[in-house]
């Protein structure tokens, strides 16, 4: 009995250290898996191409803030200002309007000239008050004060006709104006100076005061007052933002009453009969210029932000 137990005894370690061998060798023969090669944990998944994080020190900057030390400068436009500083405020796509009417008011000292008469020409002295609803729209008042100047013409027609030809004189005038700017732009002046300039149309209604030019110079000459409305072109040049330069054409239009062609001697130069008077529808165009001075002789833009 104890022989055997002996044995057996020996058997058993040798089989325990034969297993023993065989696992170590098993193990040995395993290759090591390579760095990197084990699964990521959750959240920490490698970052796609493009995307990684900038090195150190070459952090980009925020509009406005000075760069890192030993960064690039940042591009510098002809100002003298950094692209990064500049805001949307200071990029201007359409230019405003240099000058505003709007709400202000036009004083126009006038002068003009008769240009379709050949007998009397007219010299007009007088004034524009105009009032700016809008960029577009005005309202306005004036009034002129004539010195008529009687031409050559109306003498060598007597000599040559026989018959002298009857004429009036216009001593005032005056009317309440509507106007409208429906063209408006800039020139440039030898490729330095930019000047705003309009064009215009207006028309009005008003009153005239008219006086016959007798043929005989101890007639008694008779005075009318004839309504006269109007119609006009013309040109605005702004050469400051209060002072401006016009150019016009008028056309005013009226029925006049002239002296009777076959006057009545016994009358001994007094008055004819009113039923005797010549009606006759007059054009009177002329051509004026002016300065304009704006009140207030400054603005201040409005703005919708």
């Amino acid at each position: 009995m104890r022989r055997f137990g002996f044995r057996g005894s020996i058997a058993v370690l040798s089989a325990s250290l034969l297993l023993s061998g065989l696992s170590r060798h098993a193990g040995a023969q395993e290759e090591p898996k390579p760095p990197g090669s084990e699964p990521a944990p959750p959240g920490n998944e490698p970052a796609p191409p493009g995307n990684e994080p900038a090195p150190p020190g070459n952090e980009p900057s925020a509009p406005g803030e000075p760069s890192a030390p030993g960064a690039a400068p940042a591009p510098v436009t002809s100002g003298g200002e950094k692209l990064g500083s500049i805001s949307w405020r200071d990029i201007v796509t359409v230019p405003r309007r240099p000058i505003l009417k709007y709400h202000r008011v036009e004083l126009i000292p006038t002068y003009n000239l008769t240009i379709n008469s050949p007998v009397v020409r007219h010299h007009g002295f007088g004034g524009v008050a105009n009032f700016f609803l809008s960029e577009t729209l005005n309202i306005g008042l004036e009034a002129t004060y004539y010195a008529p100047q009687t031409l050559e013409h109306l003498f060598l027609v007597g000599l040559d006709d026989r018959v002298v030809p009857s004429a009036n004189k216009y001593i005032w005038s005056a009317s309440a104006n509507f106007g409208y700017v429906p063209i408006y732009g800039k020139f440039s002046l030898f490729n330095r100076w930019i000047f705003q300039w309009e064009a215009y149309v207006q028309a009005g209604i008003g009153v005239i005061q008219t006086q016959w030019i007798p043929r005989d110079p101890a007639d008694q000459a008779a005075t009318n007052f004839d309504v006269l409305w109007h119609i006009d072109l013309g040109t605005r040049l702004f050469l400051t933002k209060w002072l401006t330069i016009h150019a016009y054409l008028k056309d005013y239009m009226f029925i006049d009453q002239f002296e009777p062609t076959n006057r009545d001697p016994a009358l001994m130069g007094r008055l004819p009969p009113g039923s005797t008077f010549v009606s006759q529808f007059v054009n009177n165009l002329v051509f004026g210029v002016g300065v304009g001075m704006y009140l207030p002789t400054n603005f201040e833009y409005k703005y919708t932000r």
